[in-house]
């Protein structure tokens, strides 16, 4: 199965052709340009530069959170439109789980993170089983740095840490975990469209019938700040229609 990967949850912008196990192609650009305008001139390269024509792929598979809530949509939006003009599967990967897929080694803790802001990371744990699956020994959530470092104290074992939550919070995990961090280097700890795909795989492999463009959906660990701001917003206006309906105004109720 030729799979079309694609990751834009985070700074990151990664596209990626994998057939079978083979990865064909990898373009990732880390640097601050919106997606929206990199995604698709990214694919079109890499697929011209492989010789391959868009018909021919037969699944795309994208990161579809957590991470950024305008690159998730970015990416699922794009994943969706490809499957339905083209008629293939789409899946959506957690990103958490992608970025598990670079340390292989059975048995292996891993550790993904990314910057959830609000000093908070989105994050997990995971244990490599032998055959290939990952198990969830913390399930994905935003919590804050010393949560997680309480929940990974319960752990006596070295644990893979990896995600771009290592730009702002690596060096304290590596001092509080001493020995038993093991922390990727830069190259490797970065979303890559490849690890999409691979998951993507086996996924697919899993499911009894191929999931179309309809099903594919974001997949959210906590609500988008917009909207968190505007339930505010609107609370307060409530609040003082409330208020002003109790008589809190001069005056009101001097005659009883």
């Amino acid at each position: 199965m030729l799979i079309l990967g694609l990751d834009t949850t985070t700074q990151s912008c990664s596209v990626a052709l994998l057939q079978g196990e083979t990865l064909l192609a990898e373009y990732t650009l880390n640097i601050r340009k919106t997606h929206s305008q990199r995604l698709m001139p990214l694919v079109e390269g890499m697929l011209r530069d492989g010789e391959v024509e868009r018909e021919e792929l037969q699944a795309v598979a994208v990161a579809a959170g957590p991470g950024s809530f305008t690159g998730i949509r970015i990416g699922v939006a794009t994943a969706r439109g490809l499957a339905q003009g083209l008629g293939i599967p789409a899946i959506g990967v957690s990103t958490l789980e992608a970025l598990a897929e670079a340390v292989p080694t059975p048995g292996a803790l891993i550790c993904p993170l990314l910057d959830a802001r609000r000093d908070q990371v989105y994050t997990a744990l995971y244990r490599r089983e032998r055959e290939g699956g990952l198990e969830a020994l913390i399930p994905p959530a935003a919590m804050g740095i010393s949560q997680l470092l309480a929940r990974l104290e319960e752990h006596r074992e070295p644990v893979h840490l990896l995600g771009d939550g290592l730009g702002r919070y690596g060096s304290y995990l590596a001092e509080a975990l001493a020995h038993r961090a093991v922390i990727l280097s830069p190259p490797l700890r970065l979303n890559r469209a490849g690890l999409v795909a691979l998951r993507g795989r086996r996924l697919l492999q899993e499911l009894p019938s191929p999931p179309g463009y309809l099903e594919l959906l974001p997949l959210y660990l906590r609500r988008p700040e917009a909207e968190r701001r505007l339930e505010i917003k609107e609370e307060g206006q409530l609040g003082r229609l409330h208020r002003a309906d109790d008589g809190g105004g001069p005056g009101r109720g001097s005659g009883h």
